[in-house]
């Protein structure tokens, strides 16, 4: 019964499957060349080379509606003419007709050079690419063409372009590989889908076989003339499943029996080493008949094959392989008996990418950069840090077209966010390079403009335009600031502060700095005419401090010869007295007293004539007084020695000692000298205890006799050697004679002390040389190399070298390149496959160990085969000894050949071959799937024969080693073993699928392999962050799924609350788990903090896969501030306020304020940071001085801080009227005596402070007070000590009045008003044009009048603040003077009017594919408005129940400035997250914003996102347009329709100016079938 009702529903679904073959309208028509154009759709043209390097755009013919592929190379067709159209005539077919069409293509083309399968293949690619969607379409047809060409033999006409395959594309040709690599991929997918169901209808009893629907079959094919082998051809073939009839006479059907046998063996490229776990689907003419995967040493035995094309295709290749999708066809013919087929396949190993960064000036690499590689398919993406030979390096990975994106790069170093591609192809390494520039330095330089000589002491503010970078810095000695590694950019240098003698100069001025530069900046300063007089000591000429003068000043154009009294000045500790401002004519300088120990020369008394407009600087000199002079001076060029220390030792009355007692220590100055002066009469020793480190003390101390009296100056002289120093070159000992890098020498003295801080170990540098300074004079240095360059032999011959004074040593070394030795071991059986694993003891012919490549030695001259079956060595010389000393599992050592012997030269390459004969041996091996056959140790496998019976002792049980291996020897040729996995270990999936294999002598040792996944488990780790390996155990972590579910710990039980301890090693280890999990630390424990950055951490666990996550928490540590009086320190001052700063980037950390008593407590994490102190409390002098602390494991720093007590005055100068500050009032304070000793005068919010004053009376008296009735009477003051008195001085203002009247300056088309009508409502500011302060706002009423209130005399700047509605903002001031009381002073000003527009226009695809790429467009995104906008953004909302968002392409924009990428998901709600900041409107940036990219939940999606660009002029619009890349979802019914929109706006006046655009996206629904007419 049940085969009868098999019979019927097979006869039903072979009913149903002849009806849809039956052909509705089969169509076939022809056509000249004048039927033929180039396509305008742009998705279908691409950009490539030709042969000879020329670039051209290649745009794809069309004829009867179909895209053609060039099928032969030729004349190209890109420059064509109608003419060259119309040499070809060309036929074009529908359904089963364009069978017909095909064989013409291939009779006429060089796809009858093609097998069956790879001519399926193509068949297929052109079908794919006529269903794609995708945005490279081009690039496909670009592959597909290109493995049209690389299968026939044709390759171009002399003199054409020769564009066949890799003769052309040398530009793309990698990336076209890779994209043919991947369309077959999804071809051989598409493939194992088919089989699956066809082995699903034979378990029914039913037979299904894959055939191409003849329905929707459509060719074209065109052929030139009179052009050889010129054609074009295209073709649509979609395959489906139909159902066979099932044979007659029993429920299964019976296969048609072989008598042939094919066997594929598949190999590592280059070896003859079996590979075992590559799959392979099985074709027979085309079409798919099973698949396999290679065992038991590469072999897939296919028995009892029929006659016809056979063909494997690898789908799955070996872990650590590429799989290479070239079908590998054999024709069966068993017409004239049995027979035996042999296909052999290789693997090529995963390839590897070596990125390199360097220095793009001096190519010195660059470690610690952080690059991105993502390949072009989406299917590989991660990121490396270069090390510290700047090269990052990527092993076995996919081969693919990859995209190398610098993502950021060490200080000072400027990131380039380069990107460049790079294609892999298996087995190969390829190298990518990356340079970058350093920050580029900035020099300002200030000099006199009349003498061009440098000026100290001008500070500038350095502000970059174009980005947020800003600093200040003064000038020094020699005029000079220089910034080093700063930001590129435009920068505006202002001059903010002079010394007084300098005039401000008010231009700013403007520099671009480009990445590896250094620009300098000048600015010329007039200077004031000055008088300086400058006091020295005669004897050395050093500037003394403390001298007193009295100056005085006669004017040459008096008429009553009066002598003005300037004043007593005193030299500052550069030995100066400097005075502004000076008058011509006569002055007289009398000094009145000399510094201590020094005596006035002659008179004291100078005079002189100064000239109007000039600066004169007057030298006066002074004598020291009994004193000792020591000069300090390079005994070889005489100069000066400044920083050298001596003590002096005063012996008393006698004339000789040793001893003595120390007068002081001195350091010689600038000029190599140093005075004491006053010294008693007796004996001294003077003696140098620090050189200046250049130099070596080499004169013994000096005894001198002083005699006391004023006029006896003693000078004593000390004269240093010179230090030297060593160069030491090493070259290549060869005809190139290159600096060699990288080789160590030991450095000692004679007596074997080594040099540095290295233990005497130096390197030699990227030149090959070593410099060694500081090196004393008459010592012998021995260097010896102890390291060479790899690849080179060591010299470890011993040279010294005699350091001399002042003189710089040489020492050269020369390094022979080294001979190299290769040992190859292979197997002696039939395969000759190479041998890994095998043990070799290699020794020279002394019994030495030989060196590895890196010259370290091994521990016992012990080297094993890789699995190539080698040993390779470098940097070996003379006669080497290599003995087999242990072979692997399944072989015997050749005890011939065990030993043998060679000589090895210089620049030489010798091979050793041992050969081992293999046993009758089976080995299984166990490795970890995933892994590139990473051993599994601990499986246990049953082994048994064919009859059941246990194989071996211990009941057939077998245990895996560590190297994951069983080794069974002594079995029987011939027999069938059968091997079974019983029991896998803890934290692996159990493989129980058994495995046979016939032993075969011939072939041994043979292997089985078999593979374990992981299981899926999760890791967190909980550490202390200061060193990162103490774990902290009980701290409380919640685990949940992305969802909010909680998790199973190991033994499957869901915790109560979902909350997790770690333990005693700090862990919580789940296993078994799978999915996103969401992990969040609670609670931490007692003396510890929670890191807020990563308190939250998500990860996804796949199975076979183990994940860590790691916490750190920072001990909690901090800061005590104490703040004490200066003169009382048990005195506590409370109410101080301190910011805390970082160290790192100056951030403000808290703000903290003393207490009652005088101290605070900040909790501070470990780092370095300084406390400033922003207000003092009352009664005492701020102290802003930084105190720099560091706060270590967790610890308590105390700090106290000192305050002096404040004992002054404090006048609030004020108007009577406003009770507001005036600025600008003098003031002269008297001391009780009636003397002037003081003059202040009022800031800009009208305070004056006299400070540092002691007790007593004073009187004060106000000079000038501009706009204001002058107070000129005196008043008395008395002021206690630490305190200020605080006094409000009134003044009564002489007023007058502003008016400004405002008009429309043309006609305004938003209210009709004409032009000059008053406008009411505009909003002016006035400031005081000396303080800029502002002092009043004012409004214009109906008649357009604005009116101030009274205010003092002065002049004022007037500002425009606000406009009124639908007039543009005009902030150019104006300034107005009121010069007498009563005055109004009168202005008019005019405003344009404005309007106010933006715009967006979006369009997309009109009909789309489910699961295709959908790309969105936009156009005229623009600020049209006559005036700029604020919060200005556009935005575009997802239409999420059809597209998920993949990419965001920002555009450019007219206009300088940064922005930012914001978005929402679903579960974000109405929080907007950051994709990316700061980005450059001058940019247009590719944003990977799929979920992966964003760390999205499993149910979460982008729903919207906006680009904010803040306040944008107006005008403002984009340049390179925007666009989006979004996926369409995969569950989309045909027919349905979608709506993406998206809007523009900004804020004018309070109000939003917005637009809105939409596109409507229908998705593709297949036309229904014409009705059947019974034809």
């Amino acid at each position: 019964m049940k085969s009868i009702k098999k019979r019927l529903l097979s006869l039903l679904l072979t009913l149903i499957t002849i009806l849809s073959l039956l052909p509705t309208s089969a169509f076939a028509a022809s056509g000249t060349g004048k039927g033929i154009t180039i396509t305008k759709n742009q998705n279908y043209w691409s950009t490539r080379l030709l042969a000879n390097g020329t670039p051209y755009s290649y745009r794809p013919p069309m004829a009867a509606g179909r895209l053609l592929y060039c099928l032969d190379s030729g004349l190209g067709y890109h420059n064509a003419t109608q003419s060259f159209f119309d040499s070809y005539t060309y036929t074009s077919a529908t359904n089963a007709d364009a069978d017909t069409v095909l064989k013409t293509a291939i009779a006429n083309s060089g796809l009858g050079e093609m097998d069956a399968a790879t001519l399926a293949n193509v068949k297929w690619l052109m079908t794919y690419i006529n269903d794609s969607k995708a945005s490279n379409v081009g690039q496909l047809f670009m592959a597909v063409q290109t493995y049209v060409w690389d299968h026939q033999s044709y390759k171009g006409e002399p003199g054409g372009d020769g564009d066949a395959g890799g003769y052309a594309n040398a530009d793309t040709y990698e990336m076209y590989l890779d994209l043919i690599d991947w369309m077959l991929a999804q071809k051989a997918q598409e493939d194992a889908a088919f089989q699956r169901q066809i082995e699903e209808y034979a378990a029914q009893g039913m037979v299904a076989s894959i055939v191409e629907n003849d329905s929707a079959k459509w060719a074209v094919f065109a052929l030139s003339s009179n052009r050889k082998n010129q054609s074009f051809f295209n073709y649509y073939g979609p395959r489906e499943l139909v159902l066979k009839d099932t044979p007659q006479g029993g429920d299964e059907p019976t296969p048609p029996a072989g008598d042939a046998d094919i066997t594929l063996r598949k190999v590592a490229a280059g070896t003859t080493r079996g590979l075992d776990g590559a799959k392979f689907n099985i074709y027979r003419d085309g079409q798919i008949v099973g698949s396999d995967v290679t065992k038991n040493g590469g072999i897939i035995e296919v028995n009892n094959v029929t006659k016809g094309l056979w063909s494997f295709v690898e789908v799955e290749a070996p872990a650590g392989y590429c799989a290479d999708s070239t079908p590998l066809s054999v024709y069966v013919d068993t017409t004239d008996g049995d027979k035996q087929y042999t296909v052999t396949a290789t693997n090529y190993e995963l390839p590897s990418m070596k990125i390199i960064k360097t220095d793009a000036q001096t190519g010195t690499p660059i470690p610690g950069t952080v690059l991105s590689i993502k390949s072009v398919t989406g299917s590989y993406s991660t990121s490396v840090t270069t090390g510290s030979d700047g090269s990052a390096t990527l092993s076995d990975i996919p081969a693919d077209v990859y995209v190398v994106r610098e993502e950021s790069v060490p200080e000072p170093y400027v990131v380039s966010h380069t990107e460049q591609t790079v294609a892999l192809r298996p087995g190969k390494t390829s190298e990518v390079i990356f340079v970058d520039y350093e920050k580029p330095g900035l020099e300002i330089l200030k000099k006199n403009i009349a003498t061009g000589e440098p000026i100290e002491g001008v500070t500038y503010l350095i502000e970059q335009i174009d980005g947020s970078y800003s600093t200040s810095a003064t000038t020094d000695s020699a005029g000079r600031i220089f910034l080093d590694s700063i930001p590129v950019g435009s920068y505006r240098i202002t001059e903010k502060n002079v010394p007084s003698n300098v005039i401000l100069s008010e231009i700013p001025q403007e520099v671009h700095l480009e990445a590896g530069c250094t620009r300098t900046v000048t600015f010329f300063n007039a200077v004031k005419p000055s008088l300086t007089i400058l006091k020295r000591n005669s004897v050395t000429g050093d500037p003394l401090s403390n001298a007193k003068f009295h100056i005085y000043y006669g004017s040459d154009n008096t008429t009553t010869g009066e002598i003005n009294d300037l004043g007593v000045f005193t030299t500052a500790s550069d030995g100066k007295i400097t005075i502004t401002d000076v008058n011509r004519g006569w002055y007289k300088l009398v000094e009145e007293s000399a510094p201590k120990g020094f005596g006035i020369q002659g008179s004291g008394v100078t005079e002189f004539y100064l000239e109007a407009n000039t600066s004169k600087t007057v030298t006066v000199d002074n004598v020291p007084h009994s004193a000792l002079v020591v000069y300090k001076y390079d005994a070889k060029t005489g100069k000066g020695l400044e920083g050298c220390r001596f003590e002096l030792r005063y012996l008393g009355g006698g004339t000789s000692g040793t001893g003595g007692t120390v007068i002081g220590t001195y350091l010689t100055g600038p000029n190599g000298a140093f005075t004491v002066t006053n010294l008693e009469k007796g004996t001294y020793i003077c003696q140098e205890i620090e050189s200046d480190g250049n130099h070596i003390i080499d004169r013994e101390p000096q005894t001198v006799w002083i005699s006391g009296e004023d006029q006896d100056v003693v000078t004593l002289r000390f004269g240093n050697a010179p230090l030297g120093s060593l160069l030491i070159t090493k070259l290549s000992n060869d005809s190139k004679h290159e600096p060699l890098s990288g080789v160590e020498f030991l450095l000692t003295d004679s007596s074997g002390h080594y040099l540095g801080n290295d233990n005497g170990r130096f390197t030699t540098n990227a030149a090959g040389e070593i410099l060694v300074d500081g090196l004393e004079p008459g010592m012998t240095v021995i260097a010896r190399e102890v390291r060479a360059k790899t690849g080179y032999l060591l010299d470890d011959s011993p040279q010294h070298a005699l350091i001399k004074s002042g003189e710089t040593a040489h020492l050269q070394f020369l390094n022979q390149p080294a001979g190299n030795l290769i040992i190859r071991k292979v197997s002696s059986g039939p395969n000759g496959e190479p041998l890994e694993g095998v043990e070799f003891k290699i020794t020279y012919a002394d019994g030495s160990f030989v060196p590895d490549a890196n010259g370290e030695l091994s521990s016992n001259g012990i080297y094993y085969t890789n699995k190539s079956g080698e040993i390779r060595i470098s940097g070996v010389v003379g006669t080497v000894v290599a003995t087999e000393t242990k072979t692997i599992p399944g072989f015997t050592i050749d005890e011939a050949t065990r030993t043998q012997t060679v000589v090895v030269n210089p620049n030489d390459t010798q091979t050793l071959t041992f050969y081992n004969k293999p046993t009758t041996t089976l080995i299984l091996q166990k490795y970890i799937s995933g892994t590139k056959n990473e051993p599994l140790a601990g499986v246990q496998f049953l082994v048994t024969d064919s009859s059941g019976a246990v194989v071996g002792p211990n009941n057939g049980y077998y245990t895996t080693d560590a190297a994951g291996q069983i080794v069974i020897e002594g079995l029987t040729d011939g027999m069938t073993v059968t091997v079974k996995e019983v029991k896998s270990v803890d934290g692996f999936v159990l493989d129980g699928t058994p495995q046979s294999i016939k032993i075969d002598q011939n072939q041994s040792p043979q292997r089985m392999t078999f593979w374990n996944e992981r299981q899926g488990a999760l890791i967190i780790n909980k550490l202390s962050s200061l060193d990162r390996k103490t774990s902290l155990e009980g701290v409380t972590f919640k685990i949940t799924t992305a969802t909010g579910e909680f998790v199973p710990d190991e033994n499957g039980k869901i915790s109560s609350n979902g909350l997790y301890y770690t333990d005693e090693n700090g862990q919580i280890i789940l296993k078994g788990v799978t999915g996103t999990l969401v992990v969040t630390e609670e609670k931490s424990v007692p003396g510890y903090t929670i890191d807020k950055n990563t308190r939250t951490q998500t990860v996804v666990v796949n199975p076979n896969d183990t994940q860590s996550l790691y916490f750190y928490n920072a001990p909690i540590g901090g800061l005590e501030l104490v703040k004490v009086n200066a003169a009382d320190k048990t005195q506590r001052i409370p109410n101080t306020t301190f910011e805390i700063r970082r160290v790192s980037d100056g951030g403000l950390v808290d703000t903290v304020t003393t207490g009652t008593d005088g101290r605070v407590y900040v909790p501070l994490e470990s780092g370095s940071y300084y406390a400033v102190e922003t207000e003092a409390g009352k009664g005492f002098q701020l102290d802003n001085t930084p105190i720099y602390f560091a706060v270590e494991d967790g610890k308590t720093t105390t700090k106290t801080v000192t305050n002096k007590a404040i004992s002054g005055i404090l006048i609030h100068k004020v108007d009577s009227a406003t009770g507001e500050g005036i600025y600008g009032v003098s003031f002269i304070l008297y001391d009780s005596g009636n003397n002037p000793i003081a003059q202040e005068t009022s800031d800009d919010r009208g305070y004056v402070r006299f400070e540092n004053l002691t007790a007593g009376r004073y009187y004060l008296r106000e000079l000038e007070n501009e706009g204001y009735i002058p107070d000129t009477q005196k008043k008395t003051v008395y002021v206690k000590s630490g305190e200020t008195t605080e006094i409000e001085w009134k003044n009564t203002p002489i007023t007058g009045q502003i008016q400004i009247v405002k008009t429309s300056e043309d006609y305004n088309s938003m209210n009709g008003w004409p032009a000059g009508t008053p406008i009411p409502n505009t909003v002016f500011e006035v400031y005081n044009a000396r303080t800029n302060r502002l002092v009043d706002t004012i409004k214009t009423d109906k008649n357009g009048l604005a009116v101030s209130k009274l205010l003092p005399l002065a002049r004022y700047k007037i500002v425009e603040s606000k406009a009124a509605e639908f007039y543009g903002l005009d902030k150019t001031p104006i300034e107005v003077e009121i010069e007498y009381a009563g005055q109004i002073v009168k202005a008019s000003m005019t405003n344009k009017s404005l309007s106010t527009n933006v715009s967006i226009k979006k369009t997309g695809y009109v009909e789309v594919m489910p699961g295709q790429l959908v790309r969105y467009n936009f156009a005229d995104i623009a600020n049209n408005s006559t005036t700029a906008l604020e919060s200005f953004y556009w935005r575009d909302t997802l239409p999420v129940k059809a597209v998920r968002l993949q990419t965001i392409y920002t555009g450019t924009w007219n206009t300088p400035g940064n922005y930012k990428i914001v978005y929402k998901t679903n579960l974000s709600g109405d929080t907007w997250r950051t994709l990316a900041d700061n980005l450059s409107t001058s940019k247009n940036y590719v944003l990977d914003a799929s979920p992966a990219a964003l760390g999205l939940a499993s149910n979460e999606y982008v729903t919207e996102f906006m680009a904010a660009f803040g306040i944008v002029p107006s005008n403002f619009r984009q340049v390179e347009a925007p666009r989006v890349d979004c996926k369409v979802l995969s569950k989309l019914a045909g027919g349905t329709q979608f709506v993406n929109t998206s809007d523009a706006g900004g804020v004018y006046n309070g109000q939003w100016i917005m637009a809105t655009s939409r596109w409507v996206t229908r998705v593709y629904a297949p036309s229904k079938p014409l009705p059947r007419t019974g034809y």
